[in-house]
């Protein structure tokens, strides 16, 4: 099936959302306004999903990407439009998922922007293929696109120009390379054919160190970390007895908060990200925190009580078990970090329903560039 369409919105997914004879259709890297000839790739019930063969007129606000791989590259999903549009997108990606998954409406208490739309990524996976070719791959695909010239703009150029200097057939083809840049600015990786990667690298966000292994995770925005644990910092109302960090990682939001909270705990499942988070107290001498490895549904049961609750949950959002949990302790305050509008808007819903009040809601460009899209949500008892 083909035909032609007119955009009407980008959707979060990226997805430029029309209609096409009774059918709504979603078509990749297209703007509001397109007038495009496409072909249908796949459908699912009601919906088309297409490929772009030709822009018959281009949207007023389509712009030439910087990226002379975007639209093959599966790393950038908005490069077409400008950055100020960028944004925009974003923010009703927000306000949209949660009036229609939540039925909740509200207004973006702030939205902070990248500083700079490239070179913000302190980490990066890249793939190499079996001619030696390294980037990242094609959407929904293994193929691997090369990086072009300059490198994948998302990297600061030293990350850029250390995969470039790497000679050909230094990973073995159909593998795979992590790539991190440190406090220092020097270039680390992981997966190399003679060379072994260090066992950790040290990060920093706020002044605050923290030891990172490779398989652990780290915001990987270098020029908004600290704006990111500032914001979560004058979230609470005030000084509170104790606080406890589900999903926390290596510790970010549990030590960034440490001056707000008399007494802590990180609960995590990662090994690495738990012995990570504990001796990044022990380096930034915070005493009153504690570490747990556990799986969140098993440990939010044990806890008897707190003051605040952090949570920063993986794409799919809190789970039921973890959602009684928080509803059982009746936290002054609950913060909830997500990268996913969908499931926080399910998840706000429900707990909103429990007795929580939506006091703040601040949007995060933690991925310009991408439709990813960080936000930061603030609720309290009522």
């Amino acid at each position: 099936m083909s035909g032609t369409a007119t955009v009407n919105k980008i959707i979060y997914g990226g997805w430029g959302l029309a209609h096409h004879e009774g059918h709504t259709l979603f078509l990749p890297y297209t703007a509001p306004g397109d007038v495009v000839r496409f072909s249908v790739t796949k459908k699912r019930k009601n919906c088309l999903y297409g490929r772009v063969e030709e822009i018959l007129e281009p949207s007023p606000i389509r712009v030439q990407p910087d990226c002379p791989v975007f639209g093959l590259c599966g790393g950038c999903h908005l490069l077409h439009i400008s950055y100020d549009d960028e944004i925009e997108a974003k923010m009703s990606f927000v306000l949209e998922s949660l009036e229609r998954i939540g039925k909740i409406r509200t207004k973006l208490t702030s939205v902070i922007r990248s500083p700079d739309r490239f070179a913000y990524r302190n980490h990066a996976v890249y793939k190499v293929d079996a001619g030696g070719n390294t980037g990242f791959t094609m959407p929904e695909s293994r193929t691997v696109v090369p990086f072009p010239e300059a490198g994948c703009l998302l990297l600061p150029a030293a990350m850029r120009d250390a995969i470039a200097s790497q000679p050909k057939g230094h990973v073995p083809g159909g593998g795979e390379v992590r790539v991190r840049i440190d406090r220092h600015g020097t270039v680390h990786f992981w997966g190399l054919r003679d060379a072994v990667g260090p066992p950790e690298v040290l990060m920093e966000a706020r002044e605050l160190l923290f030891p990172i292994h490779p398989d652990a995770f780290f915001q990987v925005n270098r020029l908004l970390n600290d704006r990111l644990l500032e914001l979560v910092v004058s979230l609470p109302a005030k000084v509170r007895r104790s606080l406890v960090d589900l999903y926390c990682g290596t510790g970010f939001f549990t030590l960034g908060l440490a001056s707000i909270y008399m007494e802590g705990l990180g609960i995590e499942r990662n090994r690495a990200a738990v012995r990570n988070a504990a001796a990044a107290a022990r380096l930034n001498k915070i005493s009153h925190v504690r570490f747990k490895r556990d799986r969140i549904e098993s440990a939010i049961g044990r806890i008897r009580e707190t003051d605040i609750i952090v949570a920063d949950p993986p794409r799919a959002g809190l789970t039921d078990v973890v959602l009684r949990g928080i509803t059982r302790l009746r936290p002054k305050e609950l913060i909830l970090v997500s990268c996913d509008p969908p499931t926080l808007s399910r998840d706000v819903a429900k707990l909103i329903d429990t007795g929580f009040i939506l006091a703040g809601l601040h949007l995060v460009d933690l991925f310009p560039g991408t439709y990813h899209v960080e936000t930061v949500t603030l609720l309290r008892r009522t």
